[in-house]
Order: C-alpha cells, then sequence, then structure tokens
C-alpha cells in the first residue's frame, strides 16, 4: 500500500497529481477484491452455522430464512467491496480526463476565438458588399439623371411614408 494510506493524518492534497492517484487507487483497487473474498468466506461460515440452528417447532425452511436476516447484510457487504473497486477505476478514469479536459481548455479557446474572429470577418465583409451594392442602386448615375421624371413643385417631395399618407389625404383619396 502507499504511504498515503498509513498515515492516519494522511494529506490527499498528494492526489492532485495523476501518477500519485493511480498508484492510489491502484492500491484501493487491490485491496476490494481481497474484502470481497474475505466477507465471501465469512458468508459461507454463517450460513452454515445460522442455517443449521434448529429449534424444536421449525419447519422445514425456517433456520434458512432465520439466516437471511443475517446473512443479506454480509451479501451487501460483498457487493459494496466489488461496487468500490470498480468505483475507484471509473474515478482514477474521470480525473485523468479531467486533466487532459484543463489542458486543452486554452487551445479550444483560441480555435473558438479565431472561429469567431473569423465569422465576424465575413460578416463584417458581407455587410459592407451589401451597403456598396444598395449604394450604388439607390445613387443616380449620370444616365439616370436624363431619364428621371421631372418634379412637379405644385407636390411636395415625399420623404417617407407618413408624408405619402399625408399626400393622399389632401388629395380625398
Amino acid at each position: 500500500m502507499t504511504e498515503l494510506n498509513r498515515r492516519p493524518d494522511a494529506d490527499y492534497s498528494g492526489l492532485l497529481d495523476l501518477d500519485v492517484l493511480t498508484a492510489w487507487t491502484m492500491d484501493r483497487q487491490r485491496v476490494h477484491p481481497g474484502d470481497a473474498a474475505a466477507y465471501e468466506e465469512i458468508l459461507a461460515t454463517f450460513q452454515s452455522a445460522l442455517r443449521s440452528e434448529v429449534v424444536d417447532g421449525d419447519g422445514r425452511l425456517s433456520a434458512p430464512l432465520r439466516a437471511r436476516k443475517v446473512e443479506k447484510h454480509l451479501r451487501a457487504a460483498i457487493k459494496a467491496a466489488r461496487r468500490q473497486e470498480a468505483a475507484m477505476e471509473r474515478f482514477r478514469l474521470a480525473a485523468a480526463a479531467h486533466k487532459a479536459h484543463v489542458r486543452a481548455l486554452p487551445a479550444q479557446r483560441e480555435a473558438k476565438q479565431l472561429r469567431k474572429a473569423g465569422h465576424r470577418a465575413s460578416a463584417a465583409a458581407l455587410a459592407a458588399k451589401s451597403l456598396h451594392k444598395s449604394a450604388a442602386a439607390f445613387a443616380p448615375g449620370a444616365e439616370d439623371a436624363a431619364a428621371a421624371p421631372a418634379v412637379d413643385p405644385a407636390r411636395p417631395m415625399a420623404r417617407g411614408i407618413n408624408d405619402l399618407f399625408g399626400q393622399q389625404r389632401r388629395r380625398g383619396a
């Protein structure tokens, strides 16, 4: 076992190092199967002892049913020891995945910023292109000035949609 398990006032901050954590979890994984095997031996001993305790007036299954009330706790301990072994493996893998994720975060964030900058630049270029096209379409050129209709001085030029509605009401429409 590692030195970390032998000290009652153990400082577990050493487990933050992945190599130390791996050694510690492997030690735990070696201990739990041994615990499960010991619990199974104890269960076998208790089963044979408790199931053979026959009291006058017992039915055929009375002793085994009484024994089950004790055996279920040992079975739970066996199951818990096996779950602990698997839990230690999952813990080690999760810690390793977390470390890898944290190491990769700066590069991921930088790539995300570059993508965002590229999207912003392309959106700005599209907007500029659209504005240039709109400006060219709305600005009258030399050939458009000759084809433009003459403005009626009696009717003022409409500057907005509300001006158009105002002109229609005055005309009686």
